[in-house]
């Protein structure tokens, strides 16, 4: 099982990893849904995570709020993805949908083409917004993209991962492990080791992990 830490800064980060995770998702302003961390947060976590070798993925989001950017937004989410590699980050995390919640493909690929080969990508919970009827062809895209990875917590968002669970087994099986799964919202220490054995992926990400 692989147990993603959601940090919203540096604080926690030595406990977290005293206590075995296995990868660190760093953002800000997690009240919000998580943004960007700023410069100072990322180096200092990235230091901190390389001498336990655990990876890090950060946060690329530049506001709270939907998931439609603009073009000056789109070029603050490039620096910042420039910022995080340089930095020593292993991947980045975010989502681009367009007015009519679909994912945005024109943005996705441009943003895509300036990761390149430095780490990987993970589109986040921006997938549970995405029109119920546009899933599966989302899905087909991303894996088109090569993104690595999608962050979901399932389409209604007042339901746990748990009760959840069949539309998410739904992706997964629709998507034949032609790209990963991490399932987030409300998942803890508590309850990883039952929703493991309900959901067919091994990844799992909370602020409560561990």
């Amino acid at each position: 099982m692989i147990r993603e830490f959601c940090a919203e800064n540096y604080t926690d980060l030595e406990v977290a990893i005293e206590k075995g995770i296995d990868r660190i998702e760093l953002c800000d302003a997690l009240a919000v849904g998580g943004t960007t961390p700023s410069y100072g947060v990322i180096k200092a976590s990235v230091q901190l995570a390389k001498k336990h070798n655990v990876n890090v993925v950060v946060m690329i989001r530049p506001r709270q709020g939907d998931f439609c950017y603009t073009a000056v937004e789109q070029k603050i989410m490039e620096q910042d993805i420039d910022v995080a590699f340089d930095l020593g980050a292993d991947g980045v995390v975010f989502g681009c949908l367009n007015q009519e919640n679909e994912l945005d493909l024109t943005m996705m690929k441009e943003l895509m083409e300036r990761v390149g080969k430095r780490g990987e990508v993970v589109f986040h919970m921006a997938f549970d917004s995405v029109r119920p009827d546009k899933k599966y062809d989302t899905l087909d895209q991303l894996i088109s993209l090569g993104v690595t990875r999608i962050l979901l917590h399932g389409h209604n968002k007042e339901q746990s991962a748990i009760e959840n669970k069949d539309e998410i087994n739904e992706y997964i099986r629709y998507a034949n492990n032609r790209i990963e799964f991490i399932v987030g919202g409300g998942v803890t220490y508590e309850n990883v080791a039952s929703l493991s054995n309900i959901v067919e992926t091994n990844q799992f990400h909370g602020t409560k992990i561990v």
